[in-house]
């Protein structure tokens, strides 16, 4: 007998989706059941859904697959949102599968049930997923999980939700199997004479600069997009949530652009230089544009590559629009530009004579925090000592607070080395949660958290699911005992006076929450502490937490994040 569940694990697994992400409950027990009796597949039990949901994103977004989560019906759905939407913000692929009320009991107020009079989960989700249906019958579950599929892996990545009945499950139905291969199609084309015109522009451009997004990791394009900015060549600023995929150790970077960004990589983006702009998975949001600066747009030509045709001249005009996957588009362009010089073109670029970007301690603002010997240790010094120990190829987290501004312009991302920053939405807990799932499809790979108290307070009972599992993730909270980026940040708006209330009334000990949870846990509040602490965390193989107590004074590179705030008030 073939059922339903039978149907749908098997276009799961057909997927390459062998984990799922949740909490069991009744209106989807006979799911959880069949995933736990499969010994093909592995149910990860998170301690809320909402975390089941950031595992899943980070499952899919460094391990590059489909990511599945799941909770039943009523507050196991409506706990997955959050997660959902960061996914959804983000192009994160994710199958979102909810619960439901036999199908019988419909619209009689079954306990739970997704009704127009009562909590429909289905709309809920319709503005934060690709696509959000409920399955209403068991011949119609094929073509609602196909076209999810679909969706979900095609064009921009991103979630989608089916609500699935309870008694449907385990009703018998004959499958006529559809190969992916056969529902789901390549979306590689481009348009060629485009990407001829944009190899021109930026082989005539005598001071090129290219502004790389997040969308060059989801398509996978760090490699030819070093190999492009090297042909020229042309200077490389990222966006905060592209932080690293340009390595910036790399003696073309500016570091980051925008939100705790670096001084040289707004003067030169912002300058009267740049002659050709090219912004490849950039949405040119708030956050990189410091407000939507006008001076950003250079003055001969803004090339802008995207996958989603409706953030290209969202809100600059632009003069080449490049519609495709990132990795396609740059290899075709790498094409063009070789084939050009072979014929005699040749570069305009007067980069090579120019004095190179900055690096070294000249880079940062405050350099001199970097190296202070103060106790407690300020928030860039022990950055310095943890980017020393760091693996090569590690996946390093960043949450959101306070911490997030340190990380992004005090942390130097090298090459292989890869940064997550949820900053689409800007969800708290995100950071502390989806290492976990990163750490699942990359086991052998180091995997480091960086996040703050508010955010460990919020979603820290996930490091048990890390100790259940045994998943090997590093966390490494930074204390100051408050939500920083707020206490900071209202001295700067509004009245210029700090928000007290978020200022912690009674001090927390990080470590010793993380011991009573069963993970190894140590304290770091002097300068040179981290690089050996940190060194044994990770030799370790097994979840640890390593406390860090700061000079609660000092503040995040906020400045940009004001001076937007304040634009929004008046320009």
């Amino acid at each position: 007998m073939t059922r339903v569940v039978d149907i749908f694990l098997r276009y799961l697994k057909a997927e390459g989706a062998y984990v799922v992400f949740g909490v069991p409950g009744g209106l989807l027990h006979p799911f959880f059941e069949a995933i736990e009796y499969d010994d093909a597949m592995r149910l990860v039990v998170s301690k809320h859904e909402e975390g089941a949901a950031f595992m899943a994103d980070g499952y899919a977004r460094v391990g590059r697959r489909l990511a599945v989560c799941a909770g039943t019906s009523g507050p196991g759905a409506t706990n997955l949102l959050t997660g959902v939407a960061c996914a959804f913000a983000d192009g994160v692929p994710m199958l979102v599968l909810t619960g439901q009320a036999a199908s019988h009991a419909l619209g009689l107020g079954a306990a739970q049930e997704t009704t127009r009079e009562d909590i429909d989960v289905v709309e809920m989700f319709k503005s934060i997923t690709k696509y959000s249906a409920m399955v209403t019958s068991p011949e119609t579950l094929s073509r609602h999980l196909r076209r999810a599929l679909r969706l979900a892996l095609t064009g921009r990545p991103g979630p989608v939700h089916l609500n699935v009945p309870v008694d449907l499950w385990a009703k018998e139905l004959t499958e006529e199997w559809f190969d992916p291969t056969t529902y789901r199609p390549s979306t590689v084309a481009f348009d060629r004479s485009a990407v001829q015109r944009a190899a021109e522009l930026l082989l005539a451009a005598e001071r090129p600069l290219l502004l790389a997004g997040a969308g060059v990791a989801i398509g996978d394009a760090q490699d030819p997009l070093r190999s492009l900015a090297e042909l020229f060549p042309a200077r490389v600023a990222t966006t905060p949530r592209g932080k690293g995929v340009f390595p910036e150790s790399h003696p073309l970077s500016l570091g980051v652009l925008g939100f705790a960004g670096h001084a040289e990589a707004r003067t030169v983006a912002l300058g009267p230089e740049i002659d050709v702009l090219f912004t490849i998975g950039a949405s040119l949001n708030e956050t990189t544009t410091l407000n939507w600066q006008p001076s950003l747009r250079p003055s001969r030509a803004l090339i802008q590559l995207d996958i989603d045709v409706d953030r290209i001249g969202r809100s600059y005009p632009v003069d080449v629009p490049l519609v495709g996957d990132a990795q396609t588009m740059l290899v075709e362009l790498v094409y063009h530009v070789h084939r050009m010089l072979r014929e005699g073109e040749r570069r305009r670029s007067t980069w090579a004579s120019a004095p190179p970007p900055t690096r070294g301690p000249e880079r940062y603002d405050r350099a001199d925090l970097r190296v202070s010997d103060a106790v407690p240790v300020t928030p860039p010094r022990w950055r310095v000592d943890l980017e020393a120990v760091l693996p090569e190829d590690a996946v390093i987290y960043s949450d959101i607070g306070g911490h997030m501004l340190f990380n992004i312009h005090h942390l130097c991302i090298r090459e292989r080395q890869r940064f997550v920053l949820n900053l689409g939405f800007g969800s708290m807990g995100h950071g502390t949660c989806a290492p976990i799932g990163t750490a699942l499809a990359h086991p052998g790979r180091a995997v480091v958290a960086i996040v703050g108290d508010a955010c460990f307070t919020m979603n820290g009972m996930e490091l048990l699911t890390a100790a259940e599992y045994g998943v090997p993730v590093v966390w490494v909270v930074e204390n100051n005992q408050m939500h920083g980026i707020t206490y900071h940040g209202s001295a700067m708006v509004g009245r210029k006076q700090p928000l007290e209330c978020v200022r912690y009334q009674r001090p927390i000990e990080v470590a010793a929450i993380a011991r009573a949870m069963g993970l190894r846990a140590w304290v770091v509040d002097r300068p040179g502490q981290m690089g050996e602490i940190a060194a044994e965390a990770l030799r370790l193989r097994e979840p640890c937490v390593i406390e860090v107590r700061v000079d609660p004074s000092i503040p995040p590179p906020l400045g940009d994040r004001a001076r937007s705030l304040a634009g929004f008030i008046k320009r």
